[in-house]
């Protein structure tokens, strides 16, 4: 443990769709014909920002947070790195975070579902929902996990992604360092610098990151409870079997409502709704 009782951990989750070399749905999951493309990307990405923790004095633990979770190559994680990989799981993109991290970046993050030339813009399943709401603000995963991060006590110190997330990020955790990765112009279409330009822009966010945490100038993120959530599912069988769901209201064809006192539910009961609106989706 660092002097002051700090634990010198960084929990890093990692997506796909806001990483630069990405930009189709050829790209995204293991029966795609460029995955290799989006799986090489990430893997020396998150070599990359291990290896940058590991100069700086932090031990980092990397999160394959994206689809199936085993896009990152373990052969390639540097000593002294723990990878968490594998899915379904707990707490999905923050499965193992607890109150010993100073602090959490998030790698790869993307636009909420209906952001306008978001790349691949989509909340937790495209395939289930439209659209989901938090206490009427648009939900983007980063809003979500920050939200459960902070509830047990651990700030966000720095964010990486899709530039449309920029806005979103300095609203609610302005102490959070924003490095943008790509730019969007359109749904499947997006720009994006060289690779060694990228991880430049991302050595010296990380700079700054952990210059911040050092001095204290994060904090964990936190909206006065309770939660409303409400939820806009793409297809009406989705909602008839997930309103099934204990504590679901449904309120029209296509939407559900939920509330709760804890982020931590509420990213829980989206990752259970999502499983059910695939599920659905693929029997129906």
């Amino acid at each position: 443990m660092a002097q002051g009782g700090r634990f010198n951990r960084i929990y890093v989750s990692i997506d796909f769709e806001g990483l630069p070399g990405i930009a189709g749905l050829t790209m995204l999951g293991p029966r795609s014909p460029q995955y290799s493309v989006g799986r090489l990307v990430s893997t020396r990405i998150a070599r990359f920002i291990a290896e940058q923790l590991l100069e700086h004095g932090f031990s980092p633990t990397i999160a394959d947070s994206h689809g199936t979770m085993t896009n990152i190559d373990y052969l390639e994680m540097p000593r002294g790195t723990l990878l968490i990989q594998g899915f379904p799981r707990m707490v999905s993109m923050l499965t193992g975070l607890d109150e010993g991290y100073d602090a959490a970046f998030f790698i790869g993050y993307h636009a909420a579902a209906g952001t306008r030339y978001g790349v691949l813009d989509h909340s937790y399943s495209g395939r289930t929902f439209h659209a989901i709401y938090l206490n009427g603000e648009q939900a983007s995963e980063y809003l979500l996990n920050a939200l459960a991060a902070g509830e047990i006590g651990v700030p966000v110190a720095l964010v990486a992604g899709d530039s449309v997330l920029e806005e979103e990020v300095r609203r609610h955790t302005p102490w959070a360092v924003f490095v943008a990765l790509k730019k969007g112009y359109g749904r499947y279409a997006a720009g994006y610098e060289s690779l060694p330009d990228i991880l430049s822009k991302l050595s010296r966010g990380i700079e700054v990151a952990v210059s911040r945490i050092r001095r204290r100038e994060t904090r964990p993120l936190r909206i006065e409870p309770p939660y409303r959530l409400r939820m806009i599912l793409r297809r009406t069988e989705q909602a008839d079997a997930a309103e099934l769901v204990p504590g679901v209201r449904r309120v029209d064809a296509y939407t559900l409502e939920y509330t709760a006192d804890s982020a931590i539910e509420i990213v829980k009961l989206v990752e259970a709704i999502a499983f059910i609106g695939y599920a659905v989706s693929h029997i129906s």
